[in-house]
């Protein structure tokens, strides 16, 4: 399925204006664009029938499908994966748009993928507008899902020219660095981000839908958000404004959606958005959603590509967004510079007739024989390859490059002062327990200096310069980004301010208002250690039989550990990616932890696999203790079925192991002490009476709540079967561990 055409070669010469600490991941093979994929659905032709019949078309059953992938090279596949329709008013159309859910029957991810969107884009006779968006999205520096061609096959039948967009959800969250426990809402028509008060009834919930913890959505900031940006546009405005909102990333947002033309947005249409809320500091972050109406795809007669960019919201309805954000000067500022700073750099036909002429030759071939593409609107194949340059009429008012071309004149023609101070933003701070290292990016025009003004809280306040010199810290000198390193002593809160002025004497403060404390040192941390791995196994079953990634945890200390609000990770920009069961690893002990992405099957599952071509790996203390590290490997390629470790157990280098010793002291020779399969099983769900079977003497069983309490423990006698009563129990999940001398087996019970 490979093009004649390779995209990623023309993508090399598009400008890339950020370098920020925005995470961009790589394609992979699952969101190559140089490559047209394949998709084969097999779903039983009674399922497919039903959930094609037009009462059904606005249901979110889920029908089981295989689901079968190959760019020609490469192949996968999926057993038993969820498969539905997606969309809004797309449902009701002929090229309808699809949704593949890969865990939702207890099947693995696909690739690190919860979900895919296989999205028809029957409005669009080009087929790229989307595509084409979020590509302009990331050049601008700006968060956004990946996204490529594929062609799909449903029983066999060719069903046309796909977009597949990757899904916002947890596992998009992880791929960015960014904590997936955030609140994260979708928003839908009607979000107008209005203040309705601080009674959470006055906000609908089918209008800000919780996409998780939705038994108890963050509302209380999310009206905290909206409180404070419908609030009047007066001194106190922007401190309180970007307390809770990032601000400056959302003005890039607004820049580049306006010259896209995605009307149909909160801006305009007060529709189609996320909004995610980040668990520690509460603070808003606005993303683009459902971006296929654009590039002058028009359904109210506006002529988007001359619409002034000032007055780009309706004038009989309220869009705070949009509004109030300009009334402030310094952020209608920012907003007129970044959109000339996209106009001048690549929202231009010079820079994006060449990408669009790779990306219609590498669709092409796919879109010949895709009927189902012309039954919504009768575009032909000729209409097709027209729609990149010229109007096809109705509501495709606009050829890509002819919108460009004039959206580009139009805006840049428009603008008004964009004389803007030096711009301060994604500062992060990151602490050894030995030093603080502070960096932001700063944006000006024209040379800065910059200085962090610091203090521990109740002390004098210091001054030292911040360098983009190149000098460590600073990674790299000229690129926007400056740096500095404090020793510290202790434990201790500390006080920050960024200053920084050009050479025009324009200068500004982050935080705007008050100041950025932060907690430095660690309390000391316990004598855990990452002691064995298998990144690629094929010869050790887990208690369910099934050959998955393991992890060694070993207790090097003289004590028992609580694991309890412990984390393990493979990002080391997410520690807390995966907590550890709530369980107590004994002195000299070890804990098993399968990394399967399999949580269902056990509270030793984690929420991540490991990379046989080698990863990060990473033990971190509690929240409170800052998530200070208490063990961490870099490892590099791992044959199949050898191991990396310890030796002796918790000490030393970590080196190729002589044996392969899961749940017991490193060395031991093979056969010596091997560990054999727990057969622990039990009945559930449970109403009164749980059996658990395959116990033996001495085993000890606990029961933990979700909430990670210890409700009940006994030691085993003599009895292989034992009958719980639960019938008392509140309804929920809870787990049972299984201790048989150092390994341990775990298993969910469902009371409901």
């Amino acid at each position: 399925m490979r093009s004649l055409f390779l995209l990623s070669l023309i993508c090399i010469t598009l400008p890339h204006l950020s370098q920020s600490q925005v995470v961009f991941p790589e394609a992979g093979l699952v969101f190559n664009d140089a490559i047209v994929s394949r998709i084969d659905i097999k779903i039983d032709k009674d399922s497919l029938a039903t959930l094609l019949l037009k009462e059904n078309l606005y249901s979110d059953h889920e029908y089981p499908a295989d689901f079968y992938w190959t760019d020609g090279t490469n192949k996968d596949s999926v057993l038993q994966v969820g498969f539905r329709l997606r969309g809004n008013t797309s449902r009701s159309s002929a090229k309808k748009s699809f949704k593949v859910k890969f865990n939702h029957f207890k099947s693995k991810k696909f690739y690190g993928l919860s979900d895919l969107n296989l999205n028809g884009e029957h409005n669009d006779p080009s087929l790229v507008r989307a595509k084409l968006s979020w590509k302009m999205m990331t050049l601008a520096g700006l968060e956004a899902p990946r996204a490529n061609h594929v062609a799909l096959y449903i029983n066999g039948e060719y069903k046309g020219l796909y977009l597949n967009v990757e899904h916002i959800d947890n596992d998009y969250f992880e791929a960015r660095n960014q904590d997936p426990d955030g609140q994260l809402f979708k928003c839908f028509y009607g979000c107008d981000f209005r203040y309705a008060g601080n009674d959470p009834s006055s906000y609908s919930l089918a209008v800000y839908t919780p996409q998780n913890h939705e038994e108890n959505p963050d509302i209380a900031s999310l009206i905290a958000f909206f409180k404070a940006l419908n609030a009047p546009v007066d001194g106190s405005y922007r401190c309180n404004l970007e307390k809770v909102f990032d601000v400056d990333t959302y003005l890039r947002r607004m820049a580049m959606e306006v010259l896209l033309g995605h009307w149909d947005n909160p801006l305009f249409n007060k529709n189609n958005a996320y909004i995610y809320i980040h668990p520690d500091t509460k603070k808003v972050e606005v993303l683009s959603y459902d971006i296929d109406n654009t590039f002058g795809i028009d359904w109210f007669n506006v002529n988007w590509a001359d619409r002034n960019v000032y007055s780009w919201a309706p004038s009989n309805q309220a869009r705070p967004i949009y509004t109030q954000l300009l009334a402030v000067p310094e952020y209608k500022k920012r907003y007129g510079h970044y959109l000339s700073q996209f106009c001048n750099a690549f929202f231009n036909a010079a820079q994006m007739t060449p990408y669009l002429q790779q990306l219609k030759e590498n669709i092409s071939p796919y879109r010949i024989g895709d009927v189902y593409a012309s039954y919504d609107y009768g575009y032909s194949f000729d209409d097709f390859i027209r729609s990149f340059d010229v109007a096809l009429g109705a509501h495709a008012k606009y050829g890509l490059t002819e919108y460009i071309a004039r959206r580009s004149a139009s805006a840049l023609s428009q603008l008004q002062n964009t004389q803007i101070a030096p711009i301060i933003e994604e500062a992060s701070f990151s602490n050894d327990g030995t030093s603080m290292t502070i960096r932001c990016r700063i944006t000006g025009l024209s040379a800065m200096q910059a200085n962090l003004d610091y203090r521990p809280v109740g002390n004098p306040w210091l001054q030292t310069p911040l360098y983009d010199n190149g000098t460590f810290p600073d990674d790299q000198a000229g690129d926007g980004w400056y740096a500095c390193q404090l020793p510290i002593s202790g434990k201790q809160t500390m006080e920050l301010l960024i200053n920084t002025r050009d050479a025009s004497f324009r200068s500004s403060t982050w935080p705007v208002c008050g100041t950025w404390r932060v907690s430095v040192g660690f309390d000391e941390v316990p004598m855990l250690r990452l002691n064995e791995w298998m990144a690629d196994n094929t010869s050790i079953p887990d208690p369910l039989g099934e050959y998955d990634d393991w992890i060694e945890i070993y207790n090097a200390g003289s004590a028992a550990i609580p694991l309890n609000g412990r984390y393990l990770t493979d990002n080391a920009s997410l520690p807390g990616k995966w907590e550890l069961p709530p369980v107590s690893v004994a002195p000299n002990g070890f804990l098993l932890i399968w990394a399967d992405e399999d949580q269902h099957q056990g509270a030793t599952h984690a929420n991540f696999k490991l990379s046989k071509s080698g990863e990060f790996l990473g033990l971190f203390d509690t929240k409170e203790n800052g998530y200070a590290t208490i063990d961490s490997v870099h490892f590099g390629p791992m044959p199949t079925n050898t191991t990396l470790g310890r030796l002796p157990d918790g000490q030393g280098g970590i080196l190729r192991l002589p044996t392969v010793s899961p749940g017991r002291s490193n060395g031991t020779p093979s056969g010596s002490g091997t560990m054999h399969p727990i057969l622990f099983q039990l009945s559930s769900p449970c109403l009164a009476d749980c059996i658990l079977r395959g116990i033996q003497p001495g085993d000890i069983v606990q029961i933990f709540n979700h909430g990670g309490m210890l409700i009940w423990q006994e030691a085993m006698a003599e009895t292989n079967e034992i009958s719980l009563d639960v019938s008392s129990w509140a309804s929920g999940s809870y787990w049972v561990l299984l201790r048989r001398g150092n390994n341990m087996i775990s298993r969910q019970l469902i009371r409901p």
